[in-house]
């Protein structure tokens, strides 16, 4: 089972804990997809639905992260390339085209992990960045 969502993953900045709680919600919904033994071919939208949600998301700290000059843009966004990267190797699994309840099993343990570093780098940069945020936009405050 993959970590649930909980207030203490939330940043303070309502759209970006909106998509972080999506990304769990989506998560999760992959997870059980496996779980329950679904077919290759949905599993593969799925995979593919869920790899979008997560480029929008990354696009939207990336957006802000220009718009206010993140001194750690380059870091930060490179971190969202592996994260990325990493997650979309889960559909190399399905190579052979066949799922098999071994298999499920390897990519939920594969995902529970990618989980892990996705909520590490959630816990550390994205609350610099946040942080960054904030304190900018009270500077702009009158």
């Amino acid at each position: 089972m993959t970590t649930q969502w909980y207030e203490g993953l939330k940043t303070g900045i309502e759209e970006i804990d909106i998509h972080h709680e999506g990304l769990f919600e989506k998560i999760h919904e992959l997870v059980d997809a496996f779980e329950q033994g679904r077919e290759i071919a949905p599993l593969r939208k799925q995979i593919i639905f869920f790899e979008g949600f997560l480029v929008s998301h990354f696009a939207l700290e990336e957006v802000l992260m220009r718009k206010f000059a993140y001194p750690d843009y380059s870091s930060h966004y490179n971190e969202h390339i592996q994260l990325a990267n990493n997650f979309s190797r889960v559909i190399n699994l399905f190579e052979d085209g066949e799922m098999t309840p071994h298999l499920a099993s390897v990519a939920v343990n594969y995902i529970n992990n990618w989980m892990k570093s996705y909520i590490a780098h959630l816990n550390l940069a994205d609350r610099h960045l946040t942080d960054f945020l904030k304190n900018r936009w009270q500077e702009k405050l009158p």
